[in-house]
């Protein structure tokens, strides 16, 4: 179109706008003379539908961006009436098929080829390596774990059920205005409600302590505990010890080193709190100011638990009268998130009793702090050994233990915990360790000599140790009155209603890291249907219990968080990963804690030693590394006794992995996943065209994914070059495949690299020597008798 077509365009655009304006100004459009009679009415705008303002060129009066979402919006109002229609067909029995509902029907039925085959191989693969189903009423009903009990039995009505999800709305962080405003218009019956399920919860959690421990009594006194420590225990709930602890406490009053190994769950904190606690009390009354314990833990927020555990008992020891033993302890997080001069003051000014640490920080300050005080350290400990003693903490865990003394006693805890030599080697023991675990009958004293062999080896010393002792009550009058001076009468008639063997759990004393109460199910599942599969377990979870899944990597963990919250879970769904600053990874650890229903998605540095209540799932939907991390995992429910469930998703190609747990005698079962997920996969895609945030995630997850895959350490099973790229793309909402590129994997391809690499190294070489050869051709090399640049010796 030339010149002379956009200007008559034009004057016919300007025609037709100054007659629509003649019409509207003889319709009486604008004019407020009528408002008042008319009021009741129903204004039509324009031509009918609501039109986008437009000027008198036919331009729009908005931005693009706002013109864009007012259609994303009419689209996202269609797909819910279009949702609405076919819920109540379903509900009505009715099945109406048109013109795009039949299209729509023809595009999966013709691409759904492909899916029924991969479906046909995952169902094969669970019948050779899963075993028993479960019903969804076993379950998500009667047995839907200890968690979910405690949630719902209060909420057995419609109104106690209402109440329970308006109280999940007004969570801390999600709403804060609108709880705030709910909470001011409730009034006072909302508090007294508040106070009286906080009341509730903690007698709840108080009762469960008391069922989890069978063993000795704290204040037995055949152990020696002191009185104000054991007050300080018998306070919040602690009254008998679990076996790790009967076992370990007295070997540790005793001066021993100790290498503890138990199952998730089985109390190791307090294994290593309280002989901590007992020891440090009388050094600090005689230098107030120095440094006794030191506790290092992998992350961050195993050290804000162990720092809070810590916490509430020295507060329990400080209210006591100094008369009476009482003592004030000063317990010091340093795990960063905080400036370096603060800690450094706190350090260096003598409020840091005990403190509790990840390596690297406490490195930097056991370096760069020269006024910290570590000359009376009297225990260290190392929390999830196994990881500790790993090479990514290697530097700063020699560091730290150059500049510590050597006559500290040093504990190590851990669910899979390591006899390595050479590990230990490095922590430079000046004691011969003793390692307790809740199997077998004695303990047995590990060699770290330089003999030793590299898996480690037990001393000649182990047919010398006496067996494991055991700590009956007290059977006079005067002991059982000074036993039970906390009120434990009820714990007296179960003793008596209760069989000799105090651990009736676990009375083979099995070596067995996973807890007896912790079902395990497996699921395959096809690559395309993965994200289809984890809305289905959120949607059976989200508002019913509490779960964890596991993601390998942090982008995935983020996107998947982003796309439930996209997809009507916002309220119940949030995240935890490493890249997050301190304090969200603090406040996120906090809240998720206080939630009594929810999902997180996490990496794995909340795999380990966190102590959340009520998780009654863990979902691990990217595949773990090695059984350890399996078992880490998964050790975030079913604690202290509770009842809890584990959940892993395979593809067909990751089989084999079920063959390789149930080498290290992990077996699953098959999970009942229903036969038809529901059909939201283009829901899923146009969230990403919504929201342009979760686009980037997607292809980000997409690519971290691989990079994950292509890094595992069983390379056969999960082979990157048998990834079905397609097909992992659609796990990610995602319409095209991103460019991706894999490594070379076979030897043929390698051989060939290598080849080219040769050439070209040597072709490199010959152009240097021509050039250098053409450089110095015409060079004079001759010259009064000489070569040139050789000076003449001078003959005298």
């Amino acid at each position: 179109m030339g010149t002379r077509g956009r200007r008559r365009k034009l004057r016919e655009r300007e025609a037709q706008a100054r007659q629509q304006q003649t019409e509207d100004a003889q319709k009486g459009y604008g004019s407020d003379e009528d408002d008042d009679d008319d009021a009741d009415e129903v204004v039509t705008m324009g031509n009918g539908p609501f039109q986008p303002p437009v000027d008198a060129m036919g331009r729009l009066k908005m931005k693009k961006n706002d013109f864009f979402r007012m259609q994303d919006a009419e689209v996202l109002e269609q797909m819910q009436e279009e949702h609405q229609t076919r819920r109540q067909q379903t509900q009505s029995g009715v099945v109406v098929v048109g013109g795009a509902s039949r299209k729509r029907g023809r595009h999966r039925s013709s691409g759904r080829a492909e899916p029924e085959s991969a479906q046909d191989v995952a169902a094969a693969t669970a019948r050779d390596y899963l075993g028993h189903d479960y019903d969804h009423a076993d379950l998500f009903g009667i047995y839907g774990g200890n968690a979910a009990r405690a949630t719902l039995s209060s909420s057995s009505s419609s109104s106690a059920l209402q109440a329970n999800k308006s109280e999940k709305r007004r969570r801390p962080g999600k709403d804060g205005n609108e709880g705030r405003g709910g909470a001011v218009r409730e009034g006072a019956a909302t508090s007294v409600d508040s106070a009286g399920s906080l009341v509730e919860a903690e007698n709840e959690l108080l009762e469960q302590r008391r069922r989890a421990a069978h063993g000795a009594l704290f204040n037995h006194p055949l152990i020696g505990l002191d009185a104000v420590v054991v007050g300080a225990l018998q306070q919040e709930g602690f009254h008998r010890m679990t076996r790790i602890q009967e076992r370990s406490i007295p070997y540790a009053l005793e001066g021993y080193d100790l290498l503890g190994q138990a199952c998730t769950g089985s109390g190791k904190t307090l294994a290593f709190c309280v002989p901590l606690l007992h020891m440090a009390k009388n050094t600090i009354k005689k230098y107030p100011h120095a440094t006794v314990g030191l506790i290092l833990a992998p992350t961050k927020e195993l050290c804000v638990q162990t720092h809070t555990i810590l916490t509430t008992l020295c507060k329990n020891i400080a209210a006591v009268p100094a008369s009476d033993g009482g003592v004030l302890y000063h317990v010091q997080l340093i795990t960063g998130g905080t400036k370096m001069t603060e800690e450094r003051r706190q350090l260096t000014s003598g409020v840091s009793s005990i403190v509790v640490g990840t390596p690297g920080r406490i490195h930097e300050h056991v370096v760069h702090c020269k006024g910290w005080d570590l000359s009376r350290l009297r225990l260290l400990v190392l929390d999830e050994a196994d990881r500790m003693l790993a090479e990514g903490f290697q530097r700063d865990l020699d560091a730290v233990i150059s500049r510590i003394p050597k006559g500290r006693q040093t504990f190590l805890f851990s669910a899979t915990n390591s006899k390595s030599v050479r590990e230990l080697a490095r922590l430079s023991l000046s004691r011969l360790p003793l390692f307790i675990s809740t199997s077998g009958s004695a303990p047995s004293a590990v060699d770290t000599s330089e003999g030793g062999t590299a898996e480690g080896n037990v001393a000649s010393a182990k047919a010398q140790l006496p067996p494991y002792r055991l700590f009956n009550d007290p059977e006079s009058e005067d002991e059982a009155e000074r036993a039970d001076t906390a009120g434990n009468e009820e714990e007296e008639e179960r003793q008596e209603d209760e069989p000799s063997d105090r651990y009736s759990d676990d009375a083979e004393g099995k070596d067995n890291a996973i807890p007896s109460s912790l079902r395990q199910f497996g699921h395959i599942v096809p690559s395309q249907d993965r994200l289809r599969a984890l809305y289905t377990f959120v949607k059976q979870v989200a508002r019913r219990a509490k779960a964890m899944v596991f993601c390998s990597t942090v982008a995935s963990a983020t996107f998947h968080c982003q796309m439930m919250g996209s997809v009507g879970f916002h309220d119940d769904v949030m995240m935890l990963h490493g890249h997050m600053k301190h304090r969200q990874r603090v406040q996120a650890f906090q809240v998720f804690t206080d939630w009594k229903t929810g999902v997180l998605f996490c990496t794995d540095v909340a795999a380990r030693g966190l102590d959340i209540p009520h998780v009654s799932w863990i979902l691990q939907y990217d595949p773990p590394l090695d059984p350890t991390e399996y078992i880490h995992r998964i050790g975030r429910t079913a604690r202290a006794g509770s009842v809890g469930n584990s959940l892993l998703f395979l593809t067909p190609e990751e089989a084999p992995f079920l063959r390789y747990l149930a080498s290290f005698d992990i077996h699953l079962q098959k999970y009942p996943m229903p036969e038809r997920l529901p059909r939201i996969q283009e829901k899923f895609e146009h969230v990403l065209q919504l929201d342009e945030v979760v686009a980037k995630s997607a292809v980000t997850a997409y690519r971290a994914h691989i990079g994950a895959y292509q890094s595992h350490i069983l390379k056969e099973t999960f082979d990157v070059h048998k990834l079905d790229l397609e097909a992992l793309s659609k796990a990610f909402a995602l319409t095209a495949v991103p460019h991706v590129t894999l490594p070379r994997n076979t030897e043929e391809e390698k051989r060939k690299e290598y080849v080219k690499g040769k050439l070209k190294s040597l072709n490199r070489r010959r152009l240097d020597a021509l050039r250098h050869y053409e450089m110095n051709k015409t060079r004079p090399q001759w010259e009064e008798g000489s070569f040139i640049g050789v000076r003449r010796p001078s003959l005298n």
